[in-house]
This record gives structure tokens, C-alpha cells and sequence, in this order.
């Protein structure tokens, strides 16, 4: 499994995350091309998710391209952000189609390459994978200005991924942000 970031990378893609891909104003386009995977299921985000139009351009996706370009991510990373117009919410998430055959194992080794001084991995607690399987924690980041983050980290036979969504004065809590995530799932991990 190749999903390795340097750490600086690492930080600073979860730090987007955080920041919930500060790109521009929304504005519908189209949906990114389908990625395949190893285990006959592709990744094709949603032009729309949740009432959120698709942002290809955003700061966050701009970052998961650099990254592939200079081989910090593998080739079949997939970087997409939903922002609202007002920029109140937005959602970002990396995907990286692969088979994984332990979903669980490589849910461990992706939260262990992200946090390899298990700084921070060890405050995300396991939440419900929902219908397309395989294991999935969960945990949020504040801000220094007071915002808070939910971030999801999820694996599966096909991908493992992250999700991070921002509500601007609000703090999602796990179990919405794992809904969130079962549902985005759904749509954008479509049989090939």
C-alpha cells in the first residue's frame, strides 16, 4: 500500500482539512473522472453532495494534485472539496483507490503514516463504517480561532480516504460527521 505522505505534507493536507480547503467560491462544475480500483469499484465523486456543489478548483484539491505530481501521494490519490457560497461549509476529502484486503490494517497504517508519533491518531475513536464496510474513525480538530473540524479517516476493500467537514460556528460532533461520511461514501464508491 502506497498512501504515504512525508510528514510535512501530511500536516499540512490535514491542516487544509482543518481549514476546510479555504478555496474560492463555490461554483458548480463538473464531476472529477472515475477512478478505478483494484477490488472492481471506482471513485467518482458527486458534482453535488449534501446540497454543496463540487469546488475542482479549490485550494484543498490544488494540493492533492501537487502532491501526485511530485509523488508525495500515489498516483490514484483524488482530492475533492464541496463549499457552500457563502463559505460557511465546506467539506473536503482525499481518496486513494486501492484494494486493501484488512481494511482494518490499513486504516492503522493510514492513521499511523499521517500521526507517526501518535500524537494525534490515538484521539480519533472508531465509528460505524455503514454499508460499504471496512473500518472508520473519527475525531475533530479546533482551531486557534475557535473553529472545530470533524475529520473522518474510513478504509475499505477499495480505498482508504479522509473526510473533513466545517460548519462555520457549529461543531458537527462524531456522530454526524460518520453519517456524513456513510453517506458521501455511498454516492462517490460506485461499482465498476
Amino acid at each position: 500500500m502506497n498512501d504515504r505522505l512525508p510528514r510535512a505534507v501530511a500536516l499540512t493536507t490535514l491542516a487544509v482539512l482543518a481549514a476546510s480547503c479555504t478555496g474560492h467560491a463555490a461554483t458548480p462544475a463538473a464531476a472529477p473522472s472515475a477512478v478505478e480500483t483494484a477490488a472492481g469499484w471506482k471513485y467518482r465523486p458527486p458534482q453535488e453532495f449534501d446540497g454543496l456543489p463540487s469546488v475542482p478548483d479549490s485550494d484543498f484539491v490544488k494540493l492533492i494534485r501537487s502532491g501526485v505530481a511530485k509523488g508525495d501521494l500515489p498516483a490514484t490519490a483524488v482530492g475533492s472539496s464541496y463549499i457552500s457560497a457563502d463559505q460557511t461549509r465546506k467539506i473536503s476529502v482525499r481518496g486513494v483507490p486501492q484494494h486493501n484486503t484488512d481494511p482494518a490494517e490499513a486504516l492503522d497504517v493510514l492513521l499511523r503514516k499521517e500521526f507517526p508519533n501518535g500524537d494525534m491518531w490515538t484521539l480519533y475513536t472508531d465509528a460505524d463504517p455503514g454499508r460499504r464496510g471496512g473500518a472508520m474513525r473519527c475525531g475533530s480538530i479546533s482551531g486557534d480561532d475557535g473553529t472545530v473540524t470533524a475529520i473522518c479517516f474510513w478504509s475499505d476493500g477499495s480505498m482508504v480516504g479522509i473526510y473533513g467537514e466545517y460548519v462555520r460556528g457549529t461543531d458537527l460532533g462524531i456522530d454526524l460527521a460518520a453519517q456524513h461520511v456513510r453517506d458521501f461514501r455511498t454516492l462517490a464508491e460506485v461499482s465498476s
